[in-house]
């Protein structure tokens, strides 16, 4: 006869799909009409904007535009101009996803630069990186103890604290201000591009929201009189509410991350060339994990009843470790020129990439740094700089451990008696969870003994060292509770390494 258990359900997201899809676009241009005639290619700088993602049968698509500034010396005028490219991208990455999932896309570019073809044609390379993941809704079903009356059961739980992701959600938000030059800088006769770092901080689910914060580092290169090249930078915090499933009040986190859809940055009409107009297109994708705990019907039996036991394997994870390491970059460059100031110098960052190798977790994140300076002579000049920064953590050796890594702070290039020195301050965020196997019952049924060979009323058995005293019970036909009054045991021992009286069950 088939006996009837309780369920409770337990509602989460899996990851089938978590990846980064390396890509390079490459675009050829015509000058527009407007810009004067190329003399030397300075500087390129490059960002995505993410336009759409979606899963589909067997893959997840995202698609974007690169926007791209170039920066470069005219043959006739004075000071540095601008020209602005468009390059669309589009990235596949396949694995066993389905409409159902939900497409979490972050992009980034990893190199870039401008080639001039001729005066009035150029030839771009962008190299971007793109961290793919996809999550599927997921529903676990646990089998609780059986609550029928009259089969002598005996029934094992155990509880166990895990740490599953319990939302998956996302928001897009806009931002616009008025800003203005600083103090003591000099009026701004053109722009020359503009750059955004999104930094967030902060961020914690109360009850169905999640609320976070953080900062928009706005950086902006602008030609000042007599093509003199200036910098602008601004730092807006920025604060969001998301909505979320409503969960219980357990301890978790939330990793939040913002990226660009599309930003301007124009000077205001009117104005004296101190005001700018700022418009940022922002998306915040989460990801909420709860520590809760498990409980796992494990093992049944009866001291009566024969009882067939159906059960199934369960993969659990459960927090090893989560922490933020602060690490500097350092690195110093040669210069065959001298440098008399620099002008600019900004830090990309490519997706985090983790391996496994002999117990530990490697996470790398490779990149790039460029700087702008005037040499001795005081002319324009440019450098791009491939950068690699990693960290070292233990791994056991069931463990998955997610990263990613972001600025801290400014970038910098110090002007040093040989040329530059590199400088920032980056933090690796890392989360390493560990699965956890174990065998769950699905079902019970039970048939009444037949009768055999008669047992003895007491048994002697020495508990071998790791044995439980559930397992001898089950053995013996007997329960835990007789055993450990048999022996004159308290609540909880096993016994372990004496030799126990074990009674039979009545």
């Amino acid at each position: 006869m088939d006996l009837e258990l309780n369920v409770t359900p337990m509602e989460g997201y899996e990851c089938p799909l978590d990846t980064v899809v390396y890509q390079e676009e490459t675009q050829e241009s015509i000058v527009p009409d407007a810009c004067p005639d190329i003399a030397g290619v300075l500087y390129t700088e490059a960002q995505c904007k993410l336009t759409r993602k979606e899963c589909g049968e067997g893959r997840l698509e995202c698609a974007g535009d690169l926007r791209v500034w170039v920066l470069y010396t005219p043959e006739e005028g004075s000071g540095p101009c601008r020209l602005e490219l468009s390059i669309p991208f589009r990235v596949s990455a396949p694995g066993e996803v389905g409409p159902e999932c939900l497409a979490l896309a972050v992009a980034r570019v990893t190199g870039a630069e401008t080639r001039a073809l001729n005066p009035r044609k150029v030839l771009c390379r962008v190299e971007l990186a793109v961290s793919c993941q996809a999550w599927r809704p997921e529903r676990e079903s646990l089998c609780q103890p059986c609550g029928a009356e009259g089969y002598a059961l005996q029934q094992k739980t155990e509880e166990l604290e895990v740490y599953p992701v319990m939302a998956v959600c996302e928001k897009g938000f806009n931002f616009t201000d008025e800003i203005q030059l600083p103090a003591g800088q000099p009026q701004a006769e053109e722009l020359l591009g503009h750059r955004l770092e999104l930094r967030c901080g902060e961020a914690r689910r109360i009850g169905g929201k999640v609320i976070f914060k953080g900062e928009a580092m706005v950086t902006c290169l602008y030609r000042a009189a007599e093509g003199a090249l200036a910098l602008g930078r601004w730092s807006l915090p920025f604060s969001q509410l998301m909505e979320t499933a409503d969960l219980d009040e357990e301890e978790g986190s939330c990793a939040v991350e913002v990226v660009e859809r599309d930003s301007s940055l124009t000077l205001t009409p009117g104005g004296d060339g101190r005001s700018l107009s700022l418009h940022m297109e922002l998306l915040a994708q989460a990801v909420v994990r709860q520590s809760r705990v498990a409980r796992i019907f494990s093992d049944a039996y009866s001291t009566t009843h024969d009882l067939t036991v159906e059960r199934r394997s369960l993969s659990l994870t459960q927090l090893w470790e989560e922490k933020t390491v602060s690490q500097s970059l350092r690195e110093a460059v040669e210069l065959p020129e001298g440098v008399r100031e620099v002008k600019d110098c900004a830090l990309t960052l490519g997706p985090c990439q983790c391996v496994r190798e002999e117990g530990e977790a490697v996470m790398t994140v490779r990149g790039r740094a460029g700087v702008l300076y005037l040499d001795e002579a005081g002319e324009p000049r440019a450098l791009d700089r491939p950068v690699t920064l990693s960290l070292r953590t233990a791994l056991p050796p069931n463990g998955e451990c997610r990263c990613r890594c972001a600025q801290d702070g400014e970038a910098q290039a110090v002007v040093t008696a040989t040329g530059l020195e590199l400088r920032c301050p980056v933090a690796f965020s890392y989360l390493i969870t560990v699965r956890q196997p174990r065998e769950a019952v699905t079902a019970l049924s039970c048939a009444p003994r037949e009768e055999g060979e008669a047992l003895p009323s007491v048994l002697l058995r020495l508990a071998m060292p790791g044995e439980e005293l559930w397992d001898i019970a089950k053995a013996c036909s007997t329960t835990q509770e007789d055993i450990l009054r048999a022996n004159d045991l308290p609540e909880g021992s096993q016994g372990e390494g004496r030799m126990l009286l074990i009674p039979r069950s009545r």
